[in-house]
């Protein structure tokens, strides 16, 4: 201690603290004091104040709470920063006083600018942004690099203008944001957030539908236009869009009534009709709907005109297979009826062709009952048989208007050769030829053409045995004779007895002829069992004093299958012609006149017995049995004779040439052939009011057999009908000719059609009776 005093002082500074930082990322910190740049773990006095300087770079911002001044080991003590005013990224701080501290640590932290996402709602749809399945709402921020959902929803019949939502720079529109479908989504897609503000734009349209035009052009127009512009079938067109209609029939043609339409479907429903409408001016027009497509269809028809009642042919022509086509020789259109003979070396087979010209071409033709194509120009090709008679109906365009028009071929005669047929004792020949595939049955006395075959044929009577043909006086075993050039032939045949006949024999051949029955005498000659007897006039056939003859006749059944079956045949469809029923009962049988002469040797002592065939020479009375269980009462009988010269006789009470006795029928030929018996039940009671004998006009028997009356009243036939236009109700009859009843029908006014077999009938209508022939 010294001598004096002593002062002594004390004086104390405050402890400095460390102030620390770190360079952040995306920009720069800097901290100043006293004037001086510090670094990290610069110690300062409290109170000292610290300058932080904070710039971030581009793009990026100081993120809010920023910057931070805290306590170094403490995340909880903040000291103030305060930032300077009028000085950008400038803040300041104090370290603090007061309280022990380890140190104040400044922290800077920079992040990315957001930017707004504008849009507003859409017109016709919808538009959502989301961002991690949050929704936005317009203005919303985000920073660059946000991925936003975009989802657009067009309301029904519309669609998005573009093929995408329009992402754009909203100061710079120009610039736009590239947009991305999102995978398997129709309506979802994305786009990335830029570094600057973006708006979002999304625009809906109707969707357009196309419209079809059907119509025949051939006939008119059906035009569709908007607002003048014509469209195209195939045009597409928005809803609501004004669509005006013009139509316009094509000379000789009109809309049918009714027939513009217009009419859609959507999502494949039915269709739908579109409402036309009309202004004032007349315009038709419809509003566009919004269908998935919209047809427009309209009609035409021919202006109706009247019908033309030409019914002639201006032309017509024959040709004969492949040779030159050769005009109907003296043709003219009022001429209906015409011959024609073709070379006799046209062959049966040549297709024989006629062609015309329609004086209308509206009208229609049938040649020999069948439709024949006309064409356009009226002009007409059909096939008819060669060397027949070719039937032309020319309909007009009225259809009630017809003519008719017959063209009767002939080929001219070939070289022919007579044949003389001479039948012998013991049996009879039969001669016949192919013509045309039918048999052609020939008769001593007739030509027959050149160079054919003639087919021969015996029946051996009983007892005698047939031996050998002859050709004019040349043995023929064959069955067969080729005539050549041969002007005529002569062919017989040799048939010889078993044995000498007997008397006895003879009386079992046939049944004997008997003379007609005197007035007053009776009905004397009555047949037994089921022979036939021939009622013969005294002139016939006389004996001589050494040429003892008499008549018989032989009823024989049909054994032969071969000829049984030809024979029925042709009792078919002469049946047929005849009105009777297919399945109608028939008795087929052969009945022979024959001679059976007895000659005495000069000197008595022997005698000979010859039996041969002959034909009557007059008219000649059989009287047939009724076959077992028929009687006349209970059925309608029908007799066919099957002539040799090929022609058939029909016999029936109906005809008066039948007649019906108690015990047998009887009828009246001058020839022997096979007969048919034919008999079916009687379908029932006659009407009182028919006539016994009808009374049937004078209408020809034609192939056609159309008959016809004045006075509102027609009847005519046509294939397996029968037809009659009457202008009043009636009632009508059909007949066979044998007398049955086949029909009976109420007939209306107009045309009345009834099918009937082929066949002939007598039809009885408003006390008329008319005779017709139906055909296949």
């Amino acid at each position: 201690m010294p001598g004096y005093p002593v002062t002594v002082e004390a004086q104390y500074e405050k402890i400095p603290r460390p102030v620390t930082f770190a360079a952040p990322e995306h920009g720069t910190l800097a901290l100043k004091a006293n004037g001086n740049e510090l670094t990290s773990g610069a110690k300062l006095a409290p109170g000292t104040v610290v300058t932080i300087t904070a710039v971030p770079a581009a793009g990026y911002q100081m993120a809010s709470g920023y910057p931070k001044a805290r306590v170094t080991d403490s995340n909880i003590y903040e000291v103030e920063v305060k930032p300077v005013e009028g000085s950008a990224n400038t803040y300041t701080f104090t370290m603090p006083d007061g309280f022990q501290i380890a140190g104040i640590t400044v922290e800077v932290q920079y992040v990315k600018i957001p930017y707004a996402i504008s849009f507003t709602a859409p017109e016709h749809g919808k538009l959502d942004l989301a961002a991690d399945a949050i929704p936005l709402a317009s203005g919303d921020k985000f920073i660059p690099g946000t991925q936003v959902t975009v989802a657009v929803e067009p309301d029904p019949d519309y669609r998005m203008v573009s093929d995408s939502p329009k992402v754009y720079r909203t100061d710079v529109p120009a610039t736009t944001v590239e947009v991305t479908p999102l995978s398997g989504s129709y309506n979802i897609y994305t786009f990335t957030v830029p570094d600057y503000a973006v708006t979002v734009e999304v625009r809906y349209e109707k969707i357009p539908h196309p419209v079809y035009i059907v119509t025949n052009p051939e006939q008119g127009t059906l035009a569709l236009s908007v607002t003048g512009t014509p469209l195209t079938s195939g045009a597409e067109l928005i809803s609501g869009t004004e669509v005006t209609v013009a139509v316009a029939p094509a000379t000789g043609y009109q809309m049918v009534f009714g027939s513009l339409k217009v009419s859609g479907s959507k999502d494949g429903s039915e269709a739908k009709t579109v409402l036309l409408q009309k202004k004032a001016d007349g315009t038709t027009y419809f509003l566009m709907p919004s269908y998935d497509e919209v047809q427009v269809e309209v009609e035409f028809e021919e202006i109706p005109k009247a019908k033309s009642s030409e019914a002639r042919l201006s032309s017509l022509s024959y040709q004969v297979g492949t040779e030159a086509e050769i005009p109907i020789p003296g043709f003219l259109a009022s001429t209906i009826e015409y011959a024609v003979t073709l070379p006799s070396t046209t062959s049966p087979s040549a297709t024989l062709t006629l062609s015309g010209q329609l004086a209308d071409t509206k009208a229609k033709l049938l040649v020999n009952g069948s439709s024949v194509t006309v064409q356009p120009t009226g002009s007409f090709t059909a096939t008819v048989p060669n060397g027949s008679t070719a039937t032309l109906v020319v309909t007009a365009e009225d259809g009630q208007t017809k003519r008719t028009y017959e063209v009767e071929f002939e080929v001219a005669p070939q070289p022919v050769c007579y044949v003389t047929i001479e039948q012998s004792a013991g049996g009879t020949i039969s001669v016949s030829y192919e013509k045309e595939g039918k048999e052609m049955v020939v008769k001593s006395g007739d030509a027959v053409p050149q160079n054919i075959e003639l087919n021969l044929a015996y029946t051996a009577l009983p007892n005698y045995d047939f031996k050998e043909y002859s050709v004019d006086g040349s043995s023929l075993t064959a069955e067969t004779v080729n005539i050549g050039t041969s002007s005529s032939k002569t062919i017989t045949a040799t048939f010889e007895p078993e044995s000498t006949v007997t008397p006895e024999e003879i009386a079992t051949i046939g049944t004997p002829a008997v003379p007609k029955e005197k007035e007053g005498q009776g009905e004397t000659n009555i047949p037994e069992d089921d022979k036939p007897i021939v009622i013969i006039p005294d002139a016939v056939s006389l004996p001589s004093d050494t040429e003892l003859s008499s008549l018989r006749l032989v009823k024989e059944d049909i054994e032969d299958p071969e000829k049984k079956a030809e024979i029925e045949e042709k009792s078919e469809a002469a049946a047929q012609d005849a009105g009777i029923a297919p399945d109608a009962p028939k008795i087929v049988m052969e009945v022979t006149l024959v001679k059976v002469t007895t000659k005495i040797s000069s000197d008595n002592e022997t005698t000979t017995t010859a039996v041969t065939p002959v034909q009557p020479s007059d008219i000649v009375t059989v009287r047939i049995p009724y076959p077992e269980g028929v009687n006349k009462t209970q059925h309608d009988i029908v007799i066919i004779h099957l002539r040799s010269d090929g022609e058939v006789d029909v016999y029936s009470e109906a005809k008066g040439n039948l007649i019906l006795k108690e015990n047998y029928m009887e009828i009246s030929v001058a020839s022997f052939s096979p007969f048919v018996v034919s008999y079916t039940p009687k379908s029932g009671p006659v009407d009182p009011g028919y006539p016994d004998n009808p009374d049937t006009p004078d209408t020809p028997d034609t192939p056609t057999s159309n008959a016809s009356v004045e006075g509102g009243m027609a009847v005519w036939t046509s294939a397996n009908a029968l037809h009659i236009r009457a202008d009043r109700p009636a009632e009508a009859w059909v007949v066979g000719l044998s007398g049955a009843s086949r029909a009976r029908f109420a007939v209306v006014p107009g045309e009345t059609r009834y099918a009937l077999p082929a066949g002939v009938y007598l039809v009885r209508i408003a006390d008329q009776t008319y005779k017709v022939r139906i055909r296949n």
